[in-house]
């Protein structure tokens, strides 16, 4: 005789941390709650140091590090005043994306530990991931760019970058999405998993491209200037060589900012996916633990290059007659409805 049943089965898998408690977590991701929420208190706290220095120096006090090192010594002379800028404001928005994105996605592993599910908070990370992306690659474009700091407009190419990278980033959160929802081996997840990697290659290349032409742009002026006090003398040379002097320290910082954007992605992609090949599944949560302590140093090392400084070479260097003009032709079409700036 055939005998024949129906059942429901439900298996749960549960680990133990340290302190004996249930945790749906796997053992690689028990610490990433407490981590993330480390993290995220050191983000809030530079949040608060940045936005108080700002303060500071609009009421008219002396800011933290407001002086500019570089140029004690080399004949630089600057208004002695440090001047806060719309990107510095930006910067304090992306410190506060940051600090929110870290801390929900520690409450969200939270909620997983103890209830093996986390839907609203998933939610709430994936938003505010999305919005702290999208800002840091627009943010890294604009410095890169100089808008704010040497020109207040962005030529037509500048834009067009940054709208490739916006799209590209709304692509990216939509495979991170996807894959949340698949389990992992399938085909549709590794799909995904490609789409997902190429598009952030993809955006971080293009972040380096305004980078590029701004040092290109440095460069082509700093050797006609050279050409010109080569062939013509001028009354006053003091003031040539404090221009050159400007220039080249200017040349320097966004050649160092390239260098420093190279790196971050380097290490973030590439050096973090070698190191997490090596780790056993016991420790897996060291490499969220190395992504953020590079991403950490990379948000100090730019806002201590890139804070509200008197006598900044970034800042204080005098913009050529190029410069000038091309900012009357885009003051002028804005006036008229255009936006078309002449390409050089």
């Amino acid at each position: 005789r055939d005998l024949r049943s129906r059942f429901k089965l439900d298996v749960t898998h549960v680990n133990y941390d340290s302190f004996g408690n249930i945790s749906y977590l796997t053992a690689g991701e028990i610490p990433l709650p407490r981590m993330f929420f480390y993290f995220s208190f050191s983000y809030f706290l530079l949040l608060l140091m940045w936005v108080a220095n700002i303060r500071n120096i609009m009421a008219g006090e002396e800011g933290v590090g407001t002086k500019a090192s570089s140029s004690q010594g080399s004949g630089l002379r600057g208004s002695g005043k440090a001047a806060v800028y719309t990107i510095h404001h930006m910067m304090a928005i992306l410190l506060g994306l940051k600090a929110v994105t870290i801390f929900s996605e520690s409450v969200r592993y939270h909620y997983i530990r103890v209830y093996g599910h986390a839907e609203l908070w998933s939610v709430i990370y994936y938003f505010f991931a999305f919005l702290k992306g999208t800002f840091l690659f627009t943010l890294i474009l604009l410095i890169g760019s100089g808008w704010s700091f040497v020109k207040p407009f962005l030529y037509d190419r500048e834009k067009k970058v940054i709208f490739v990278v916006l799209f590209l980033q709304v692509i990216d959160n939509i495979a991170v999405v996807v894959l949340t929802h698949e389990t992992e081996g399938e085909r549709l997840y590794d799909d995904w998993t490609a789409v997902l990697h190429l598009v952030d290659i993809v955006c971080c290349c293009a972040v380096l491209v305004p980078i590029v032409w701004q040092i290109n742009n440095l460069e082509r002026q700093f050797s006609m200037q050279t050409e010109n006090e080569e062939n013509e003398e001028t009354d006053d040379q003091y003031e040539n060589d404090s221009d050159a002097a400007r220039m080249m320290e200017k040349l320097k910082l966004f050649r160092s900012f390239y260098l420093l954007v190279i790196g971050y992605i380097y290490f973030t992609r590439i050096v973090v996916f070698i190191f997490a090949t090596t780790l056993g599944y016991r420790h897996t949560w060291l490499r969220y633990l190395v992504t953020e302590l590079g991403t950490l140093s990379f948000y100090l090392v730019v806002g201590m290059k890139f804070r509200p400084m008197a006598e900044n070479p970034y800042l204080a260097v005098k913009r050529d007659s190029d410069d000038i003009k091309e900012e009357k032709i885009h003051t002028s079409s804005l006036e008229m409805g255009t936006y078309d700036i002449p390409e050089e």
